[in-house]
């Protein structure tokens, strides 16, 4: 009997082992969308950038929601919310994420994005209404602070010292709120490859009038092949994939503390490809944030009880 209880309990734990590296591996992608993202915004102007992002993800995307959804057209009900996912996720967020990587550095960049977590739950409180606790509010305050002492260089009265690269990421976080709860009232009706797809095609159709007389291409080498595929195909589909399955089998609590990882992996790849070094203020500005997401993710949630209907006698 012990022998096989001993048995199910090592087996459970591989499995969830597997997760985990999957969930490790996305977020060292998306660290490498930074470094990536980095050197393709001085190829390109950012709107060009996203249009060919997004096509590539469509073209590959399509079949394979044809083969596994046997149907390739979202619901009509699912049009409105793919709509504010296609102007929020993909216009919006990118733009401005290109803009800021072109004008900051990429470890900057992978530390103002953790606060993704604390934009998806103030969207979330204000739009879908869920409650968010004052030991969880404090928790968001720590990691803004350890933000705010990255922007600042440790100067924090001194806001002039803010990069326009860092402001333009911060903007990036909050748009990146929304498309979460787009994304949330979208995959009621259809898959997350298909909201990813569907958003993407709308993203580009809003992008075109904007682009279509600007568009311009970089001499198209290895280089720039290599990192448009990277971030259409790893960034964009594979880490989809990787990040849906960790959330599936270790739940959306145990997913979200891998991305305190983003900033580690983004600061040693940026020292690595691009030579940017970690200052103390990044490192004490990035043990912050990650402590205050540690924080958020800690305080138990408060279930609440339906009420109960007590018939007349």
């Amino acid at each position: 009997m012990i022998q096989l209880f001993h048995k199910c309990y090592s087996e459970r734990r591989r499995k969830s082992m597997r997760y985990v590296v999957l969930l490790v591996l996305a977020s060292l992608f998306w660290a490498g969308n930074f470094i990536v993202g980095k050197g393709l915004a001085a190829m390109a102007a950012p709107d060009t950038l996203t249009t060919l992002r997004y096509a590539i993800a469509a073209a590959v995307l399509l079949p394979l929601i044809a083969f596994r959804e046997k149907k390739v057209l979202p619901p009509a009900r699912a049009w409105l919310p793919l709509l504010g996912m296609g102007i929020t996720g993909v216009v919006l967020f990118n733009v401005l994420q290109f803009l800021a990587l072109d004008q900051t550095t990429a470890a900057n960049v992978g530390i103002i994005s953790t606060l993704n977590t604390f934009s998806i739950a103030l969207c979330a409180a204000l739009l879908l209404r869920e409650r968010i606790r004052p030991l969880q509010f404090g928790a968001m305050l720590i990691s803004f602070g350890g933000v705010l002492l990255v922007m600042t260089n440790g100067r924090m009265p001194a806001v002039d010292t803010i990069q326009s690269g860092d402001l333009w990421m911060t903007a990036a976080v909050v748009v990146f709120g929304l498309y979460s709860v787009c994304s949330r009232w979208a995959t009621r009706d259809v898959s997350p490859m298909m909201s990813v797809c569907w958003s993407g095609i709308i993203g580009i159709i809003i992008l075109l009038p904007f682009n279509l007389h600007r568009f311009a291409l970089p001499p198209v080498d290895a280089a720039f092949t290599g990192a448009l595929l990277y971030i259409s195909l790893v960034a964009t589909i594979l880490c989809m994939v990787f990040w849906g399955h960790g959330v599936k089998h270790l739940g959306a609590s145990t997913a979200g503390l891998f991305l305190n990882l983003n900033p580690v992996f983004t600061a040693v790849l940026a020292f690595v490809f691009l030579g940017e070094s970690l200052t103390w203020i990044q490192a004490a500005g990035t043990s912050l944030v990650i402590g205050g997401c540690i924080a958020y993710t800690q305080v138990p949630k408060v279930v609440v009880a339906p009420k109960k209907h007590v018939e007349a006698a």
